[in-house]
């Protein structure tokens, strides 16, 4: 397989671990999380909760189990104690993040901006630049906190701190040493600047700090700061060693209660998910307790001549199907049976919307412990010759995979070999996806003809499969497909549909002169003029 670069906003894979350090700290983090929620629930963005204590276990997990689209994971200290300086946990938080990045941040932390996407550009922004970024801030009980307001308020540059996690891993995070309050964030910016990662501050990246009454985390922020001992002030801000632990930082504890990436509590959560929206559903119960590597999502709509032997032929090559059945007005529905099926659902339709419906099958997917996903349509197969997926599972060098692509043409032995945007008639489809999280396919042009990959940014082509699409496949085919587009591309998503309207006569090509050395030739072609 060849890989390679895209540029793309770097939104639709943010690739940030949010740590949070977590000690008795359920009420407010039930006051703060409904507000953070909708910057926690984007592409790339795990949070991993640090819980360091075994006190509020059940409670923290009863609530995050009603966000089922935050890729949350639980690590969790089984030994009770007092409250400590909050460095251990999160060094174990730092060791659990699977992210480039990592952002701290505490459970009463209200983003008053989004400080996410503030702290995270910056990182493309000055791209050559090594550094950590910070925001500011401010202390608020029950008043209303904005960005009108919050200068009302005195703020102080704490609170938020994202940075590169091998930066973290290269001077063996927060200092282990340090036991009461107050110490730890000074003391990593002064040893992240000793090994040269420098200080980026964003005064419009604002927190409000919530506590609730006269919690012990108010108490020890008013006690003087000058009543600290000038050694431990020293240690603070002008440490010996730019390493601050041995080889075993970050392991204090290592429970992990809930993980995303293969959640025991997934099968409820997916049931309460399905019960809201869809018109009906059936799930295989207990299919939580497995794995499937590689998983086939499929919508379908009045597919009923094709779709029992279509589910005969890929059940074969996958290792669990999701299927989304589009309100079809046939017996679609009923046909769709495998002993590979999870979950097959029916949504109601208003329109041909593709971008809804790949995104239901990705939330779907969120709830299925999966390595790699692959989107197939009806009218679409994989050669007989060209079908090992499994193959591109330990190659983890890809986020999204193009998969090489024909259109049958008068015979399943024929291909069009003059096919726009293509290699005589190889075209290249992003299909397969590696599981990073909950994600969603964000679209610049409309519902119709995008990517069907959530961020390409780090893609591959997978040359050693083939997929066939049989939905040009006769005239009949070409001229309901044409009228189809026709209605529904309502947003000029594509230009024009002549190259399989009436008058479409092009050259065709064998697919059995198709060959892994031609396939994979093209794609080293593609690499080299920057696809």
């Amino acid at each position: 397989m060849v890989s390679f670069k895209v540029k793309e906003e770097f939104w639709k894979n943010f690739d940030v671990s949010v740590v949070i350090p977590f000690y008795k700290k359920m009420a407010e983090f039930r006051r703060v999380f409904p507000l953070n929620r909708k910057y926690f629930e984007r592409n790339g963005i795990e949070v991993v909760i640090v819980l360091d204590t075994p006190l509020e276990s059940e409670e923290l997990l009863s609530y995050i189990q009603q966000y089922p689209f935050v890729n949350w994971r639980i690590v969790m200290n089984d030994k009770p104690h007092e409250w400590r300086n909050p460095a251990k946990p999160l060094n174990v938080g730092i060791r659990h993040a699977t992210k480039k990045y990592v952002m701290v941040c505490s459970p009463e932390s209200e983003m008053v901006t989004d400080v996410i996407y503030i702290l995270r550009k910056s990182f493309d922004d000055y791209s050559n630049y090594p550094h950590y970024a910070i925001g500011r801030v401010c202390f608020a009980d029950e008043e209303e906190i904005t960005v009108k307001t919050f200068n009302n308020y005195r703020s102080i540059p704490f609170g938020s701190i994202m940075f590169e996690r091998e930066h973290a891993e290269q001077i063996h995070g927060y200092d282990e040493t340090l036991s009461k309050w107050g110490g730890d964030d000074n003391n990593i910016r002064s040893r992240f600047d000793m090994i040269g990662v420098k200080e980026l501050y964003f005064n419009e990246a604002m927190m409000a700090h919530r506590d609730i009454n006269n919690n012990e985390g108010k108490k020890r922020r008013g006690e003087p700061f000058e009543k600290t001992p000038n050694n431990a002030l020293r240690h603070f801000f002008f440490p010996t060693n730019a390493i601050a632990n041995g080889e075993n930082w970050g392991q204090d504890f290592d429970e992990i209660i809930y993980d995303w990436s293969n959640n025991k509590y997934a099968e409820q959560q997916l049931q309460n998910y399905a019960n809201q929206k869809f018109i009906k559903y059936e799930m295989t119960t207990g299919y939580n307790k497995k794995s499937y590597p590689v998983i086939l999502l499929v919508q379908s709509y009045n597919e009923s001549k094709r779709i029992t032997h279509f589910l005969k032929l890929v059940s074969v090559h996958f290792d669990g199907i999701v299927i989304l059945d589009d309100e079809s007005t046939d017996n679609t529905y009923n046909l769709i049976e495998s002993d590979k099926i999870i979950i097959k659902a029916q949504k109601k339709r208003t329109q041909f919307n593709d971008l809804e419906n790949r995104n239901i099958l990705l939330d779907l997917a969120s709830f299925v412990n999966h390595k790699v996903a692959f989107f197939l349509d009806v009218d679409e197969l994989l050669d007989e010759q060209f079908c090992n997926i499994h193959e591109y599972l330990d190659v983890d060098i890809a986020n999204a995979y193009m998969i090489p692509y024909i259109h049958l043409w008068d015979s399943e032995k024929y291909y069009n070999s003059q096919y726009p945007s293509s290699v005589n008639g190889i075209c290249f489809r992003y299909k397969m996806i590696r599981n990073i999280g909950h994600t969603q396919i964000f679209s610049n042009r409309g519902k119709l003809h995008f990517h069907q990959a959530p961020t390409v940014a780090s893609s591959g082509i997978a040359s050693k499969l083939l997929i066939k699409h049989y939905g040009l496949l006769t005239t009949e085919d070409r001229m309901k497909k044409y009228a189809f587009y026709q209605q529904e591309d309502d947003e000029g998503s594509q230009s024009s549909y002549e190259h399989f309207g009436e008058n479409a006569l092009p050259n065709l090509g064998k697919v059995n002169e198709i060959t892994f050395a031609k396939l994979n030739e093209i794609s080293k072609n593609l690499i080299s003029h920057r696809i």
